[in-house]
């Protein structure tokens, strides 16, 4: 037998691993699956002076914040995976010469006997489980995505309700300062009562009491928004003492949603919820494979070409096959993967109700923070006020005592705040319900 060329040698191995390859590549790409872009973000620049707008922080949030950054790149590595789950294993070559000159086949008397070997091998899986692998890793990046969905809507969640708690302190802080103002006032009314006998100097010492408790109001109040600020700077991946403006004022959000309407809203939307429907899916992938990879074999075809002195050249093929029902390892897989998925699908279950549970205890919140809210704003507060303004002209005319007028003042100040409270625990309580049920609720 005549040498076969250099050339042709190397070209023939190359033709079938190519060959190959091709052919379960084709079988792969059957069932293209689509992969979501990521949000683009348009970020707005705020000036420390400027207004606190919440539509900025959340952008900035968006695109800043080192937690979203993160489940980002964790969903770049997971669609990278996909191409590598759908691959070949990488094919083998192997080239090595032989002293054959001690062997018993030499019998011509030859001093010297040199063999060459070359050999190239590719691991083929059964047809069907590098499509299984496929889906299982595009599964897998679908989870990821969903991750990636919600960690945003926690992040955004968190920034709303800080914006909405620093609202309210900066309204405490102004509402505390006016009343500080108003007490300094009734003080110097006292004090002239005192000066000319028409009052005790309890009155006075009452007054001072009480300014002293709204100065230590005022310093707890100004430390949780320096707190808040540090919180918020810390979303937005900025050094916690960056200054930030006054939040800019707000009007009140309108929640006209059944609860049917949001638990369906949540069943749909939920990232949570349909991180668990990819879950399922690829759990029910791998126990197929699982499946495969106990009843099913795999295989590697070799091309062996050697080259001998003195000798014509020869080639030789091998074909090599696993056994993967002789052990228990594959069967063992196989149950694990069916307890897997039946797993998943109790985190489903858990996860379903605990969204239905979420989203009826938030709209409760809301609607009793509403009711709150129009309670204080239509009664309580005027009724506050004209008790306050009572309060004044009957201690100038000398009909009520001076802790009357401080009562009075006291209840004003309670009710103000508490307007604001629930102002911010309505706004609060809505993120939270918007995070539940996987979407923004209102413009």
């Amino acid at each position: 037998m005549s040498k076969i060329p250099s050339k042709q040698f190397l070209l023939l191995p190359i033709l079938f691993i190519f060959s190959i390859t091709t052919i379960f590549a084709e079988e792969i790409n059957k069932n293209p699956h689509k992969q979501t872009d990521s949000k683009n973000v348009i970020i707005e620049l705020n000036e420390p002076e400027a207004p606190l707008d919440l539509k900025w922080l959340v952008q900035e949030a968006t695109e800043h914040n080192p937690e979203i950054i993160a489940a980002q790149k964790r969903l770049n590595a997971a669609k990278a995976k996909i191409t590598q789950a759908k691959s070949l294993d990488d094919p083998s070559i192997r080239a090595g010469s032989y002293d054959m000159s001690n062997s018993p086949i030499n019998i011509n008397g030859q001093t010297e006997m040199l063999q060459q070997r070359y050999s190239v091998s590719q691991k083929i899986p059964f047809p069907g489980k590098l499509r299984l692998k496929g889906e299982v890793a595009v599964e897998e990046a679908n989870i990821t995505e969903r991750e990636w969905q919600s960690k945003i809507q926690e992040i955004i969640a968190l920034i709303k309700s800080t914006f909405y708690e620093l609202h309210y302190i900066n309204n405490a802080i102004d509402i505390t300062e006016e009343n500080r103002d108003l007490l300094r006032k009734f003080t110097k009314i006292a004090a002239t009562k005192y000066s000319v006998g028409k009052t005790t100097q309890r009155d006075v010492l009452a007054a001072q009491v009480e300014l002293s408790t709204l100065a230590n109001n005022m310093i707890v109040l100004n430390k949780e928004k320096e707190s808040l600020i540090a919180r918020l700077n810390t979303l937005l991946d900025r050094p916690t003492q960056t200054p930030l403006g006054k939040p800019r004022p707000f009007k009140k959000h309108i929640l006209n949603l059944t609860i049917k309407e949001l638990e369906d809203i949540a069943i749909k939307n939920r990232p949570e919820l349909k991180k668990y429907d990819h879950a399922i899916k690829r759990e029910e992938a791998t126990l197929k494979l699982s499946k495969k990879d106990y009843y099913y074999a795999d295989f590697e075809p070799m091309v062996e070409y050697m080259q001998e002195d003195n000798r014509s050249d020869t080639w030789a093929s091998a074909f090599t096959i696993n056994v993967p029902w002789f052990w228990p390892k594959n069967r063992s897989k196989v149950k694990e993967s069916k307890e897997e998925l039946n797993a998943v699908k109790s985190d489903y279950r858990f996860a379903n109700n605990k969204t239905l549970f979420e989203v009826k205890d938030y709209l409760v919140k809301v609607q009793s923070s509403e009711s709150t809210i129009n309670l204080y704003k239509t009664g309580v507060i005027p009724q506050a006020e004209q008790s306050l303004k009572a309060a004044r002209i009957g201690y100038e005319a000398d009909r009520i005592d001076f802790l009357a007028l401080i009562d009075s003042q006291r209840i004003l100040l309670n009710s103000r705040l508490l307007y604001y409270r629930a102002l911010t625990d309505f706004e609060q309580n809505l993120a939270n319900m918007e995070k539940a049920v996987g979407m923004q609720l209102t413009q």
